[in-house]
């Protein structure tokens, strides 16, 4: 039998969709029939300015649930997503960890599904299928095998995430921390697997174009990290044409360039990795074939 520690790092959610979510945990955990999942705990950790539950709400809430255990820690500060999960995972205790975005919710058979790769040894992480909106990155369809896992919702053994050291959150501090772990933990040896039957419902909003509504911060963040990630991933060609291409821009891409300099100059940048491109897959602005695009 076997135990999980879900983790979600919370910034301004709202209360009535992360008790949906912590409901459908509960309820998948009621199904579990072949995984072998026996313990569960949902930890999350709070990076808004101010708590968004108090002990009393907590304690009320795990009145509630028949199958798993909620944990609330109030960070006091931004954490971003890399950091936050960095503090959720230490002196984890069970035997695999699960990143999941806050809003999501999982369908009742999801851990049988989830769990059926890590029959074998060679799988360091096991990808659920978000809907409605599938993620657009290819995969293998009769192996499952994919390059890279994005933690809406994944899957790993705690001891993998130990030897990894967890993410990288002095680079990056809201996007590519799952790209560069999925890459570190290919460089182990390991695969990357994407599981269609694990689904798991995660409302995203596009514009009436069908394209992604995006904030300021995240638009920022991304940038940042697409530079980060090509300079760390030993990518110095898509360093330099990020640079040239931002150099004179303003707003977002503009911060994104000066932080990059900043970094340089204060000796701060990641040691660079895969110089041979072993695992690194750069094609244009994504990190790996897309089935579709959006």
């Amino acid at each position: 039998m076997s135990s999980i520690q879900i983790q979600s790092v919370l910034f301004h959610n709202e209360k009535e969709a992360l008790i949906r979510s912590l409901e459908a945990v509960d309820n998948a955990v009621r199904n579990v029939r072949t995984s072998g999942i026996e313990s569960v705990v949902v930890k999350y950790g709070d990076a808004t300015a101010s708590p968004l539950f108090s002990a009393e709400e907590i304690e009320k809430l795990n009145s509630g649930f028949k199958h798993i255990s909620l944990e609330y820690q109030f960070f006091g500060f931004n954490s971003g997503s890399a950091r936050g999960h960095n503090i959720l995972g230490e002196g984890c205790s069970a035997d695999y960890m699960q990143i999941m975005n806050p809003d999501v919710i999982l369908a009742p058979n999801y851990f049988d599904e989830i769990m059926k790769p890590f029959a074998s040894p060679k799988v360091g992480i096991v990808e659920a299928r978000q809907v409605p909106i599938e993620h657009p990155k290819e995969y293998n369809t009769e192996t499952g095998e994919t390059d890279w896992a994005t933690t809406a919702c994944a899957v790993f053994p705690t001891s993998l995430f130990r030897k990894l050291n967890g993410f990288d959150a002095d680079t990056f501090f809201l996007y590519c921390d799952d790209l560069d772990f999925s890459w570190r933990v290919r460089l182990e040896g390991y695969i990357i697997i994407y599981q269609p039957g694990a689904m798991v419902f995660h409302s995203k909003h596009l514009s009436n174009e069908c394209k992604w509504l995006s904030t300021s911060a995240e638009r920022y963040y991304s940038a940042e990290a697409s530079l980060l990630m090509a300079y760390k991933w030993s990518n110095n060609q898509r360093v330099e044409y990020l640079l040239n291409a931002w150099k004179n821009s303003s707003g977002d891409l503009r911060r994104a360039y000066q932080n990059f300099i900043e970094r340089k100059e204060n000796g701060t940048l990641p040691v660079q990795l895969d110089p041979h491109g072993k695992v690194a897959n750069f094609m244009g602005d994504l990190y790996t074939a897309h089935r579709f695009s959006l």
